[in-house]
């Protein structure tokens, strides 16, 4: 019996190492991947693939930004006497309701569109967000307003994750950079001009005294909510899907597209996750790190545009035609600079050193700001903290991204991180208060010391990445198994 018992158990020990051998050699086989095919071959993709992904996710986030912002235009084109907003908090609470749907429907949003595909899922979301901003042009109570912004936070909620998760699975890491860089500079480009197009539209007059289409702030409403709707509806026609549901390439140019990206990702086949295997996906610990960095990012930038009008019309005396003119200046350089610096992170394939560096110039700005006298100085202090708040926010999107080896924990990460940027909108938009004015120095400190904050964490991050890439480069030279992200082949991007 003592020698069967032992024959058995040898047997048992036999299959079990035969079966790790066999799972060993079919990691080995999916991490690596046989480049068939040449650069030539693959850089002429690359550009077919930039002109049909961007193009129309660009159009779409900027129009989505036009209407989440539009409020503050109609507000002093008559929104505010009309419905009577200036009562108390009631425009606050408009306008921060936004952010809770924003919030809390990201990450859903990013689980069902690779299940239901991002053309149908994104259009039906583009429609329905323009369908709130229509129907506020014909609202007579600041409750019914209050509600469609609510819901317009809950449809806007999946473009921006859902976008930055196509992209992620379009492009190898260190091409993620300035592609999420030039996507997101459309919405400076629709911030800078927005303003103008509502005050053009604040002028149309339909109909005789008393007629509620007299009122200008009605049709900034109505004209951008039809424009959203229009856009939504031919949007299947020109948004991209994700690589493997795609038609518009060959055989032979979908293959190269889905290997080339296998290179950097060592992904296999296309995975759906559960909703259990979702929810284990947000208990990786480097989620809250990677959604406290990007909460810095945005409480940064809505406190600076908060604080912006401020500093050109009360420091510096500026007119108020003046203070909005010498507005875009520096979002002009911030475009410029986002781009250079993008592209120099994906050159050198490193992005530690950008983001921090980048971050350490919105410190310097902000101090010029607080505490230079002369107004052209303090000004100059105004291209510098945009630019170091602003170029951030890509490019945190771009690193949180590329440490990521499976193409459906992307989706989680785009969406988490965004997620607690809506947050950081809550926090940046009352962190300036009424009574520190004029200098506003627990808000500007707040903000500096939030900044310093990101500095140590990408830091800490990317030391840590470093490590662990070095770790698995020694074990693989001694023939030891060492995977990262549950990803043979997979090394991060710090």
């Amino acid at each position: 019996m003592a020698a069967n018992k032992d024959a058995i158990a040898q047997h048992v020990e036999h299959e079990r190492i035969s079966s790790d051998d066999s799972l060993r050699k079919d990691e080995e086989q999916h991490s690596t991947v046989v480049q068939d095919w040449t650069p030539e071959e693959e850089r002429k993709l690359v550009w077919k693939i930039d002109f049909r992904v961007f193009p129309m996710l660009c159009i779409v986030f900027g129009l989505s930004l036009l209407d989440r912002t539009n409020i503050s235009a109609a507000y002093i084109a008559g929104l505010a006497t009309d419905l009577q907003l200036q009562i108390g908090s009631r425009y606050s609470i408009a306008l921060l309701i936004f952010f809770i749907g924003y919030c809390l429907f990201e990450l859903p949003s990013n689980y069902i569109i690779r299940k239901i595909g991002a053309r149908w899922w994104l259009s039906f979301l583009i429609v329905m967000w323009g369908g709130c901003v229509l129907g506020m042009g014909f609202v007579h109570d600041w409750k019914i307003l209050t509600v469609l912004r609510a819901l317009l936070g809950v449809f806007e909620a999946g473009l921006f994750p859902g976008s930055i998760y196509i992209i992620g699975c379009w492009y190898r890491q260190f091409e993620t950079g300035r592609r999420i860089s030039i996507f997101y500079m459309a919405s400076l480009l629709s911030s800078g001009f927005g303003p103008i197009f509502a005050y053009a539209l604040s002028l149309i007059r339909v109909g005789g005294p008393g007629s509620m289409y007299r009122a200008g702030w009605r049709w900034i409403f109505i004209v951008e909510g039809v424009a959203t709707i229009v856009a939504g509806i031919v949007s299947p026609w020109f948004l991209v899907e994700f690589p493997e549901r795609v038609k518009f390439l060959s055989k032979r140019e979908r293959h190269i597209a889905l290997e080339r990206v296998r290179i950097d990702k060592s992904s296999k086949a296309v995975v759906h996750p559960s909703m259990k295997e979702f929810t284990v996906m947000l208990c990786d610990w480097k989620l809250v790190l990677y959604g406290l960095q990007y909460f810095i990012c945005a409480s940064s930038v809505y406190s600076l545009a908060f604080f912006k009008p401020i500093i050109l019309r009360q420091g510096m005396g500026f007119s108020y035609a003046k203070a909005q003119l010498l507005s875009s200046p520096p979002y002009v350089f911030t475009i410029i600079m986002s781009l250079i610096m993008a592209y120099i992170s994906d050159k050198l394939r490193m992005r530690w050193p950008i983001l921090c560096s980048q971050a350490l110039v919105g410190i310097v700005g902000l101090l010029v700001i607080l505490y230079a006298k002369p107004p052209g100085v303090r000004y100059f202090g105004l291209y510098l903290a945009i630019f170091g708040c602003q170029a951030n926010i890509p490019g945190t999107l771009a690193y949180g991204n590329n440490q990521t080896g499976r193409n459906e924990k992307k989706g989680v990460v785009a969406a988490a991180m965004i997620s607690f940027g809506a947050a950081g909108g809550i926090a940046g938009s009352t962190i300036f208060r009424s009574q520190d004015a004029p200098l506003y120095l627990p808000g500007m400190w707040s903000t500096i010391c939030m900044l310093i904050l990101y500095i140590c964490i990408t830091l800490s991050l990317s030391m840590h990445f470093k490590r662990q890439n070095r770790l698995a480069d020694e074990a693989q030279a001694a023939g030891r198994e060492y995977i990262l992200e549950k990803t043979p082949g997979f090394r991060y991007a710090p």
